[in-house]
């Protein structure tokens, strides 16, 4: 009877998915959110595109923009239309589609070969050699976009490279300053697909596209002499990455691409002495080109932006926080009307100057952080950034930590707003991913950044994805030294030996949030990626246990932590507090070492916060300040997608569980206040 009666009901199960089968085909499909655009005075973009996910657009001048690929240090896309359209949930607020894309009419671009050559006399003749190059960084100065990046040649200084992208009328314009260098150099100004044109060489060249466009090369050397301008074809094959959403679990589309380029190259003989050279690219729509204009040292110099800087002011009708205690204060902060902020990342430029950074890639400075609400002011730091999830002050500066990279940021011209991106390191592979993100930095017992990159939506080939790695200050290597992460959303440090710690997120491979001590080969349960072997997790039994497991009603999404350093908190000095995203919450977890091992316990501490909490940094002040942010596509329990909060002890001390340590009969338990025997000592 059991067979027969089980068998009719997998009948039945069979017959209602027929019956309803043909509903689920015609469900409706959620409609795709449109994209978001950066505003006109932007200086640039940092996001992922389809020719590189280490893309920075530069809008040049309404209707014109260029796109930069940092990794070979070449211009990828220039296109006539509009700006740069932001996908993903730090900008339109969906996962897809999160690759960028731009918007308009495609006018050039080169495709994925390195610029640079050395030329150097070999056996069979004059060699060339392929630059090996290393991405410094940005700079804005004088309202103008500057990649600089240096050139690694065998046995040679590197040659530092600044290359000035604008537009001069319907031109676009490069100025490239050269360091002193003892061998001499090829720049590929243009790599085109097809014949090699007709032309001339000199100081102007010619030549016309496939697609009956003219593309015009006026080239100009105000300081220097000597350079020689030519056509030749391309040797060699290469291959073509188009980075896709489906690309970033499964590998992108790759093709090859064999002779049929040629490429119009600039030399220049061996030099002690920097050298500028500069040239303009002009798109025409008939074939009858004439070069009009000359680039004059007043039109390369010009300032073609406003300031970056921004001040708000507090806004004056200001929410009431609802994280409510009869021990603890929390007071919202007066938010401006015009802001978007989303926090990733916080920490103490001084005593009451907190830096902030947004999901939307923005740095905001909150003067008087620690005073009255009504009082602060707002001042943008910083635009353009890669979707940062962490922010580190070290020796004055602020340090990001976004998804490609670590960037230092200055102010060098003092105007209040950063004009110096610096790439501290960036060894690691990024797909562009909306969930590839980089959390920290944080600094350890030693002086070295440390980051936690995110192992879920990612691929096996992609190098240290799901690891934590270690980065000496200003190295270009990073050390991976622990893995198996899959949404670290918090990183900080604990202890008088500042030990590292991570929380992950609850998912595939992670049965429910938890806090991981993170030490030298450590294995936190996520398969890891590159330099890992595949072979190695095949049914991999063994992890790293965690500190502390989350019960999953409390904790669905853990994020950002602190350690509470100061009494005036409380009743929990040496104890760590942790965010939870989805729940909109404060826990509480204490912590104590067993022969070498970190273990604790967790209760509740506050809820009710304006929105997911994310982030917590401790005050000076002895107060705790809370970052929240919410969007479309990672949803909490609360009201509001943006948030900053302080929170106050009002003196009156709590009736908790204070600590608790495992004995070899059980658990000692010590109270915040005297407890009554005889309710302690029943066990029921």
């Amino acid at each position: 009877m059991g067979r027969i009666s089980q068998r009719n009901t997998e009948m039945k199960n069979w017959i209602l998915i027929f019956l309803l089968a043909p509903f689920a085909w015609s469900a409706p499909k959620k409609p795709q959110l449109p994209p978001v655009f950066d505003p006109s005075d932007q200086l640039f973009r940092m996001a992922p595109m389809p020719q590189s996910s280490r893309s920075v657009a530069v809008p040049l001048s309404q209707p014109l923009f260029l796109a930069y690929d940092t990794k070979l240090c070449r211009i990828h896309s220039v296109w006539r239309g509009g700006p740069l359209k932001l996908f993903g949930p730090g900008y339109h607020g969906g996962k897809r589609p999160f690759i960028c894309q731009p918007n308009g009419q495609s006018l050039w671009g080169n495709p994925p070969i390195a610029p640079w050559r050395f030329l150097k006399e070999g056996k069979s003749g004059l060699l060339h050699k392929p630059c090996k190059i290393k991405f410094i960084g940005i700079s804005t100065d004088a309202g103008k976009v500057t990649f600089i990046y240096e050139l690694l040649i065998p046995e040679t200084p590197p040659v530092q490279i600044r290359e000035c992208v604008f537009a001069i009328k319907d031109s676009v314009v490069r100025r490239i300053e050269v360091g002193p260098c003892p061998h001499a150099l090829m720049y590929l100004a243009h790599v085109e697909k097809g014949k090699i044109p007709k032309g001339r060489n000199g100081n102007t060249a010619h030549f016309e596209r496939l697609n009956n466009k003219t593309i015009a090369t006026d080239f100009v050397r105000p300081d220097f002499s000597g350079g020689v301008l030519s056509f030749s074809p391309h040797y060699g094959n290469f291959t073509v990455e188009t980075f896709t959403e489906e690309g970033t679990l499964k590998g992108n589309p790759m093709r090859l691409e064999e002779d049929g380029y040629f490429e119009l190259q600039l030399k220049f003989p061996k030099s002690k002495i920097p050298f500028t050279f500069h040239f303009s690219s002009t798109m025409k729509q008939d074939k009858q080109f004439m070069l009009q204009h000359e680039l004059k040292d007043a039109e390369l110099n010009k300032r073609v932006s406003p300031r970056q800087s921004l001040t708000l002011k507090a806004n004056p009708r200001a929410r009431q926080s609802n994280a409510l205690s009869p021990y603890y204060q929390t007071e919202a902060f007066a938010l401006p009307e015009k802001m978007n902020l989303l926090v990733t990342g916080m920490d103490w430029l001084s005593k009451d100057q907190l830096a902030v950074s947004t999901y939307a890639g923005e740095v905001w400075v909150v003067e008087g952080a620690t005073g009255r609400v009504k009082d602060m002011k707002f001042c943008r730091f910083a635009r353009g950034m890669n979707e940062p999830m962490g922010v580190l002050v070290k020796d004055g500066k602020i340090h990001l930590g976004n998804k490609a990279e670590i960037t230092r940021l200055s102010d060098t011209d003092k105007d209040g707003a950063a004009d110096l991106f610096e790439c501290v390191n960036r060894d690691w592979d990024y797909t562009g991913s909306y969930n590839s993100f980089s959390y920290g930095p944080v600094l350890d017992r030693n002086g070295n950044f440390v980051v936690a990159n995110a192992g879920h939506a990612g691929r096996w080939s992609a190098q240290h994805m799901g690891w934590a790695l270690r980065i000496k200050s200003d190295s270009a290597k990073a050390e991976a030294f622990a893995s198996g992460f899959r949404e670290p959303n918090g990183i900080g440090t604990f202890g008088a030996d500042k030990d590292i710690f991570v929380t992950d997120n609850q998912g595939a491979w992670i049965g429910s949030c938890k806090l991981n001590h993170v030490k030298n080969g450590g294995f936190f349960g996520h398969p890891a990626s590159k330099p890992a072997l595949k072979g190695l997790y095949a049914g991999r039994q063994s992890f790293s246990p965690p500190a502390v497991w989350f019960p999953y009603k409390m904790a669905r999404s853990s994020s950002g932590m602190c350690e509470v350093t100061d009494d005036r908190f409380g009743p929990f000095k040496g104890q760590m507090l942790v965010g939870d995203f989805q729940n909109a919450i404060v826990t509480r977890v204490q912590l104590e070492k067993v022969d070498g091992e970190w273990q604790g316990a967790v209760w509740p501490f506050l809820k009710g916060f304006q929105s997911g909490v994310n982030r917590l940094v401790m005050g000076m002040d002895g107060h705790l300040y809370v970052g929240g942010c919410k969007t479309v596509a990672w949803a909490a329990n609360a009201p509001f997608s943006q948030g900053l909060e302080r929170v106050k002890f009002n003196g009156k001390i709590p009736f908790e569980v204070k600590t608790v340590q495992a004995m070899p009969d059980g658990f000692e338990l010590t109270f915040t206040k005297p407890v009554d025997p005889k309710a302690a000592g029943d066990a029921a």
